[in-house]
């Protein structure tokens, strides 16, 4: 029973077959086929009505070849019915295997979009659509769905057919979103971006697929990737880092940077290896940032597996994000803050270091601000008093007061955040006697009190 031209709408014809089947004689010794064309383009829907109005057989072609518009595509027939847990005795398990032979013996091609065997039949570009399968495919992951297959705009399982969910599932264009530029570093690289990060990240990758007016493969993306978050080094290097436990609980930190104009070697100390690290880079390019980030996990599993960190800084209100990748989880993280760092110096117009004598007066500093004095630093460095004075001035636009504050309050502010020591007693550890004196300065540099810093 054929549905040439498709003149009934499927309903009808369904009724048309209910009919037959129903009143035909001698029902069970007849096979009744159905054979709809798809002039109309409902060749899917005239073949499932008319099988549960009763037909036996669906007849129809690979892919819809035929006449016109073609006979109704068994493949589409075939897979609907699986997908509502009805055998249909076809083996479609490698359909692009299937589709090869198909588009070789009959030297047509299977369009992109038609169902099931099409190239893009997986395949999510809009942002919204990325997220909610990123987050089903976790959700899987995790083992929330148990064996059922329950992920947003995927009916089925794409390996069921001999489809991959990294080349199939989710591709990146300037319509693309976070959740799915994410979703392709994890599944293809290995790396986990922090939430923080992946708004940022998406709209890179949205940005340079629009300016090239074209797709970006995933290798494209991981470039683009490496190149904005791992391996940018425009300012400086940190070529060598070597480190050192004090007394008090504190780390040395001995870095060797390189820019273009030399080699420079800066030690300061920190709460940490990190925060020891980020000291000596900010003495050494001026650069003023608070560091507000920090997440590391392995990259694979292996034995010799890499590691990668994520670093997150703060400077004039802007965020920053580097990424570092070492086998050592250190070597990983410090690469990460050189990275995000650079950024900032690049935005700021920081293209050199600070001189050497300047890094070394400031480290004095730094290392000696409970009872440095302008004189003590003359005698130390053979310079006059005045000479020193002015030097700083000219140096950092700020006077050796105003340089000696700043390093009490930062000092302050790292207390405040890592320790739960009382307001009144690093008032007294950074070297304000009274306690008022010391709210007031710490509110006229940060605008908030330290009682408010310590909450925020």
């Amino acid at each position: 029973l054929p549905s040439t031209v498709q003149v009934a709408m499927p309903h009808v014809f369904a009724d048309q077959i209910e009919y037959m089947s129903d009143n035909m004689k001698y029902r069970e010794g007849v096979v009744l086929s159905v054979h709809p064309h798809n002039d109309r383009g409902t060749g899917v829907a005239d073949a499932e009505l008319g099988v549960l109005a009763g037909a036996d057989r669906v007849e129809g072609t690979l892919f819809g070849n035929g006449e016109r518009t073609g006979n109704v595509d068994l493949v589409t027939v075939a897979m609907n019915m699986i997908t509502h847990g009805v055998d249909s005795g076809l083996d479609f398990s490698n359909i692009m295997k299937i589709r090869e032979a198909y588009e070789r013996f009959t030297n047509m091609k299977v369009h992109e979009r038609t169902p099931y065997g099409g190239d893009l039949v997986f395949t999510a570009f809009s942002g919204s659509h990325q997220d909610a399968i990123s987050k089903g495919m976790n959700y899987r992951a995790e083992g929330k769905t148990g064996v059922r297959w329950d992920i947003p705009y995927i009916p089925i399982d794409p390996s069921d057919i001999g489809r991959e969910y990294e080349s199939d599932v989710i591709r990146i264009n300037s319509t693309s979103g976070k959740g799915g530029v994410a979703f392709v570093l994890k599944q293809q690289f290995g790396f986990s971006l922090p939430a923080a990060m992946k708004e940022e990240v998406g709209y890179l990758m949205k940005g340079v697929s629009d300016r090239k007016h074209k797709e970006l493969k995933p290798d494209e993306m991981f470039s683009v990737f490496e190149d904005v978050y791992v391996t940018s080094r425009p300012v400086f290097d940190a070529t060598e880092i070597h480190y050192k436990q004090l007394g008090n609980g504190g780390i040395e930190a001995s870095v060797s940077f390189k820019d273009k104009s030399g080699e420079q070697k800066v030690v300061t100390v920190g709460n940490g290896r990190l925060d020891s690290v980020s000291n000596a880079i900010k003495l050494y390019l001026g650069v003023d940032y608070e560091l507000t980030g920090y997440e590391e996990h392995a990259i694979s599993k292996t034995s010799s597996s890499k590691a990668a960190s994520y670093v997150s800084v703060v400077s004039e209100g802007k965020t920053y994000w580097g990424v570092g990748v070492d086998e050592d989880i250190i070597k990983a993280s410090n690469a990460a803050l050189v990275s995000c760092v650079n950024k900032v110096a690049s935005d700021q117009h920081i293209n050199r270091a600070r001189e050497e004598r300047l890094v070394e007066i400031l480290t004095y500093i730094q290392r000696n601000y409970q009872d440095v004095s302008l004189d003590s630093m003359a005698e130390e460095f053979h310079l006059s008093r005045p000479y020193l004075s002015k030097y700083i001035k000219e140096k950092t636009g700020e006077t050796f007061q105003d340089v000696l504050r700043l390093e009490k309050l930062k000092r302050a502010k790292t207390l405040l955040k890592d320790t739960t020591k009382t307001i009144e007693n690093i008032a007294l550890e950074v070297g304000y006697e009274n306690v008022e004196h010391f709210n007031r300065m710490f509110k006229k540099t940060y605008g908030v009190t330290p009682v408010q810093y310590r909450k925020q």
